[in-house]
């Protein structure tokens, strides 16, 4: 005790702004869309700046940030052959590992959990852009994650044309010839889940949006603006939902 109260006399008001907010039962804020629209720039800027408001925030990925998702990610990258139901199980698995020793926990001691993809990335491409059974997907999902749903879903829309163009560094990156179908024309050997056709990625848009009308956590902001523009328009989001959890808005005039 004496300790602490010699702290507190040493620093006073600097050791009371230096101290971490939480939030009473945690917020948890995903990232979703397509290859190449950007949003693990986007959950990693909106990371650091909680962390620079002093509000204790972690920032995981899926599938990864554990070992089991780690391995998961690696296995995936390395195989074009999987089923829709081998790479759901696969996901779930890594997902409810990630939501039983980081996200849970963290959630319970009031953080900010920053998560790049979740469910709906399963539903999005398992499902919509696999053929996937949805129904079966949202079961999974409910099971790996106890039926835990974000707060905030923040999804970033682009046309896969000009998201995988992105990728790839390709400015035209599919062609179509005599109302042939478009096909891509850069390198196979530069592709990684993005090598897939077109429609698979339209689907996967088409997915998305769809899932984004069914609920008021999502939202969604255009991908063709200023890097800056969408950090901003994330920031006033997530800085709502925390004023409504009890932090005082001063905190994010520093």
């Amino acid at each position: 005790m004496a300790g602490k109260q010699q702290e507190e006399m040493d620093f006073g008001a600097e050791a009371e702004r230096m101290q971490k907010r939480t939030v009473e039962g945690g917020l948890l804020i995903t990232f979703e869309g397509g290859e190449g629209v950007g949003k693990s720039t986007q959950a990693e800027r909106l990371f650091h700046k909680l962390q620079s408001f002093g509000i204790d925030t972690i920032h995981c990925q899926e599938p990864g940030s554990s070992d089991l998702g780690n391995n998961v990610r690696r296995w995936i990258k390395r195989s074009n052959s999987s089923s829709p139901l081998a790479e759901t199980l696969l996901f779930e698995a890594a997902r409810a590992q990630l939501m039983f020793e980081t996200v849970r926990p963290a959630l319970d001691r009031g953080k900010v959990v920053v998560l790049d993809r979740y469910i709906d990335s399963t539903l999005a491409y398992q499902g919509y852009a696999r053929g996937g059974d949805l129904k079966t997907i949202k079961q999974l999902n409910d099971i790996a994650t106890a039926g835990f749903n974000p707060h905030l879903t923040v999804l970033l829309d682009l046309d896969p044309k000009l998201s995988l163009a992105r990728v790839s560094n390709e400015p035209d990156l599919f062609s179509a010839q005599d109302g042939k179908a478009a096909t891509r024309v850069d390198d196979e050997g530069q592709r990684r889940f993005e090598e897939q056709p077109l429609k698979f990625h339209q689907n996967i848009r088409k997915g998305y949006l769809e899932l984004s009308k069914t609920d008021p956590r999502w939202c969604v902001i255009k991908a063709d603006q200023a890097g800056h523009r969408i950090a901003d328009a994330i920031l006033k989001r997530v800085r709502r939902l925390l004023i409504e959890r009890d932090i005082p808005e001063s905190l994010f005039k520093r």
